[in-house]
This record gives C-alpha cells, structure tokens and sequence, in this order.
C-alpha cells in the first residue's frame, strides 16, 4: 500500500516544486479520509524519513532526485577518531578533512588538513593528547598567518572550539563497521566555510560560489537546520543575503 501511495505523491507534487504542509496533507486525507491528525503526522514523518519527499525547511517539502551527502570516511580519519573518540569517552566532537571540499570546488585543492571541533571546555587537554601521539602537525585555533604559512598537508590537524548545537551525523568508520564517528552535515560545512575565511582561506570568492553552487544543485539541503547553525554563529541575516543575491533560482520561497 505504501508503493502505491508513495507514487501517488510523487506524480502530484513532481515538477510542482515547493509545497508545504497543508497542501501535503490535504493530499493524504484525500487519499485516505479517516486518517486520524496523529496519524497524519507519523506518515509525513515516515515519507520525510523514507526520501519520498525532501524536507527542505519546516513544514516545506519538495520531490526531489537529489542526493543525500555521504563524505568519504578514510582509514586516516579513522584512525584520527579513536584518540578523541577513545580517550574522551562522552566528549561532544566533529572531525573532517578539508578534501571533502573538492567534491564541490571549481578547482581541486591542492593540499588540505583535517579539523577537529571539541567542546570548548576540553580543547586545550585534546589539543594535547593529539600534540604527544607526535604523529601529526597540531594547531590550536590558528591564526590567519600560521594558516597561510604551516598549516598545508594532510598531517595537519586544527583544533577548535564546537559551537553548541552544531549540525553534524554519526556515520560508520568502515560498511557494517562497529566503529562510529561524528563528522559535519553539508549545512555546517556550507556555513563553517561561509563564516571562517581564517580557517578557509583558499575557499574564498568564485571558489566559494562554486562550493554553494554545486551543494544546493546537487544535493539535499535542510534549510531549517543551515539556517539555525547561521544563527549560532551570528550570520543568519548574511547568509541568506549571500544566497537570494548569489543563487535566487534555487533557494526561492525557501528561506522566508
């Protein structure tokens, strides 16, 4: 019954682009009259959950082909993992590589480092549990001059605080692996990058449009949750003026 449904919605909403909540359910009534108003909400929950339809912000979904964005999860930043993961049992933290970014640059970067964002209560012991494993380059929240001059191969780690309630999924180390680690979604990435041109110095201007460009075109984006990090790092309001005066077409009637 579900297969059915699911192309019910499909063939109504495809090619419609945005709709919300009421028009959504408005829909399944019709199909279903005796649906129940809990009921009605565990299966826009289900549909949300299933990808049949993409949740773009509350209450606004789209049917869309889009993907979901899936980072590449190396052994190296597997093994980088176990220290904080280990050591630092219950510890709130987010680690990435910067290579990810090349899935979306105009122009391959030609190094990169990882980042690994900790509660800011517990950088500095991190910083040097990190710091006497002496495999790695360890930077505690470098300035722009030690960025630009040191911090330039992928034995390089950056530490920083984690602003609270940051946008990021646990995802396994290796397919039908035990191990767990926390890494950013695309709208941290998007927003981090917007926000930290320190950090993210090479990922600048066109390079940057390039970068917001190919995420929004490409793959599924919350916007509630892209939004709401923007408040948290103070940059709501210049984020969505980047993205109506940069990318109008494809954010429209979304941001609100």
């Amino acid at each position: 019954m579900s297969k059915i449904i699911d192309h019910q919605i499909s063939k109504r909403f495809k090619g419609k682009g945005h709709f919300g909540r009421e028009a959504l359910s408005s829909f399944l009534t019709g199909l279903d009259p005796e649906i129940t108003e809990s009921a009605l909400t565990w299966r826009i929950h289900d549909l949300v959950k299933r990808k049949v339809v993409d949740q773009v912000k509350l209450g606004v979904f789209i049917i869309s082909n889009k993907e979901s964005y899936k980072p590449y999860i190396s052994e190296k930043l597997g093994r980088l993992s176990k220290i904080v993961a280990k050591d630092f049992d219950e510890l709130e933290y987010c680690l990435w590589s910067t290579e990810w970014l090349n899935d979306f640059t105009q122009h391959q970067l030609g190094s990169f480092f990882y980042i690994l964002e900790v509660e800011k209560d517990f950088v500095e012991e991190v910083f040097n549990a990190y710091s006497e494993s002496r495999q790695y380059r360890v930077y505690l929240d470098p300035k722009e001059e030690i960025m630009q001059r040191y911090v330039e191969s992928e034995i390089s780690i950056v530490i920083k605080p984690l602003i609270s309630r940051s946008p990021k999924q646990k995802v396994d180390v290796k397919e039908r692996s035990k191990d767990k680690i926390y890494v950013p979604t695309l709208e941290k990435i998007l927003i981090d990058v917007y926000s930290d041109a320190v950090t993210f110095y090479t990922v600048q201007g066109s390079e940057m449009h390039a970068l917001f460009e190919n995420a929004l075109k490409h793959y599924q984006i919350n916007f509630t949750k892209l939004i709401s990090y923007a408040r948290r790092r103070n940059k709501e309001e210049q984020i969505k003026g980047y993205l109506e005066n940069n990318f109008d077409e494809l954010v429209k009637d979304i941001l609100g």
